[in-house]
């Protein structure tokens, strides 16, 4: 009987020293599954904080796409307005051109008329100046060359 108390003592022993390890594996797993909730925390907040980053940006992105075509838009109307001012303007030099080219093509036929009617007129005083000069010279009184 005493050799079954030393065996229950011994399995008692056992059992405590068990239960110990048991207890001590729990703390263990208590402090890991602790540790573990931190981090699980600490990306959960890391994940929420890049969330707002993410939808911060996009609603960035967002505004200067919105404001990026607002310039596009106006840089286009500017463009095509100064197209149709520079076409006007073109349109104007043209018109502007075929008008000076007709006044320069009147102007030399006047001049080539004014030239034509110039060395007539000449001609013609050198006529009048010969027979001024010839009647002169008929006259009573007049030197004898």
């Amino acid at each position: 009987m005493l050799q079954d108390l030393d065996f229950l003592a011994a399995r008692v022993g056992q059992l405590v020293q068990l239960a110990r390890q048991l207890q001590a594996e729990c703390a263990a797993h208590q402090a890991r599954l602790h540790t573990l909730e931190q981090e699980r925390n600490a990306l959960r907040d890391e994940l929420h904080r890049r969330d707002a980053e993410y939808s911060s940006a996009s609603e960035r992105m967002a505004d200067h796409e919105a404001q990026l075509q607002a310039v596009r838009n106006e840089a286009q109307a500017a463009l095509a307005a100064a197209k149709s001012e520079s076409d006007a303007l073109q349109a104007q030099l043209h018109a502007e051109l075929s008008r000076y080219k007709t006044e320069a093509e009147a102007l030399r036929g006047r001049l080539s008329a004014s030239e034509a009617d110039s060395s007539r007129l000449r001609g013609v005083a050198a006529k009048a100046r010969e027979q001024i000069d010839s009647i002169l010279m008929r006259l009573p009184g007049a030197p004898q060359e």
